[in-house]
């Protein structure tokens, strides 16, 4: 102990010299201690999320897949509603997946669960804002991963018709690959277009909601601001508040897929139009803060082969990205 003093504790008769080195010395000590608590908290909160994701897809994964008829608890989504017909034959009602029964009955808010290639695979929750889950687990616990969450203005859980056009979904970039880390798999910009190939080999994702699975073909991928400062004419392309396509400006299908389609480092080939329904994913990027990188995807319609001719897809060289040197200085 006296050594340890000796060391690091000013003690009288030193020379200013020594209380200098020795007062470095212990803040030295203190900042590695706080590098040592620091890092460990954000590996423990690493190791929890990885677990509670496998909890989660092993609730998800634990009952066969099949649909039978229950009643429909009540959530934060859009209830299902029973219309007469012309011939006042009500609608069949709708039916909860067995594989999201275990998950709903956890939490009311589960709304459906995303998969896509490279590692992306969890529930998706949805609530009265877009500010519950943005650090908050599963089971509403503090968590700086979050959960993977639908815009709470979206419509999920319906009846098709009564579906949104566009469901906008969001996860953190997290850097053990977590929640929506593995979307940069998709990341392709000028300067690197390496994920080419990935995008051409996993062409698609599957989304379910608590009543059916869907296929969603990938339209479109783009890095993009998020501040009007980051652009040379403030302008910014609100790609998350089309989430229906109205008749009127400024939020119409045209405008949309002109600022998509501008934008998407590859086209795909993929047709679509205004009668189809979309999901864009939304995640933080990296080059520059705050940035996203969105990827966006087109249901395949009834009748048609989930399979995608990828030979049809081609780099857009004119594709529109962030002012790097703007944005840079």
């Amino acid at each position: 102990m006296d050594k340890i003093k000796k060391i690091f504790i000013p003690l009288k008769g030193d020379s200013t010299k020594e209380i200098v080195k020795k007062c470095l010395t212990m803040l030295a000590l203190l900042v590695l201690i706080a590098c040592i608590v620091i890092f460990a908290i954000a590996i423990t909160g690493s190791l929890r999320t990885e677990r509670l994701q496998q909890d989660l897809s092993d609730l998800h994964k634990g009952v066969e897949t099949v649909k039978i008829v229950t009643t429909v608890p009540t959530t934060t989504t859009a209830p299902p509603t029973t219309e007469a017909t012309d011939t006042t034959t009500a609608k069949p009602p709708l039916v909860v997946l067995d594989s999201m029964k275990p998950l709903l009955e956890e939490n009311p808010d589960t709304a459906g669960w995303i998969s896509v290639a490279g590692g992306v695979d969890g529930v998706v929750v949805q609530a009265a804002d877009n500010e519950k889950y943005l650090h908050a687990d599963f089971y509403g616990k503090w968590a700086e991963a979050g959960t993977i969450f639908a815009d709470f203005r979206d419509v999920l859980n319906d009846y098709n018709e009564n579906q949104s056009s566009n469901i906008i979904i969001y996860g953190h970039n997290q850097r053990d690959g977590t929640m929506f880390g593995k979307l940069k798999e998709y990341k392709i910009t000028h300067a690197n277009t390496t994920n080419f190939s990935f995008y051409k080999e996993n062409p698609t994702f599957t989304f379910s909601n608590l009543y059916e699975e869907y296929t969603y073909k990938i339209i479109a991928m783009f890095v993009i601001e998020v501040e009007p400062s980051q652009t040379r004419d403030g302008v910014i392309f609100n790609y998350h508040n089309f989430y229906e396509f109205f008749k009127e400006p400024p939020y119409t299908f045209a405008d949309w897929e002109s600022g998509i389609m501008s934008r998407t480092a590859v086209n795909t080939g993929v047709e679509f139009d205004e009668t189809d329904k979309f999901i864009t994913l939304s995640t933080c990027s990296n080059e520059f803060e705050p940035s996203r990188f969105v990827l966006i995807g087109r249901r395949v319609r009834p009748g048609e082969s989930p399979e995608v001719d990828t030979s049809l897809a081609e780099l857009n060289t004119d594709a529109i990205e962030p002012d790097w040197k703007f944005i840079y200085g």
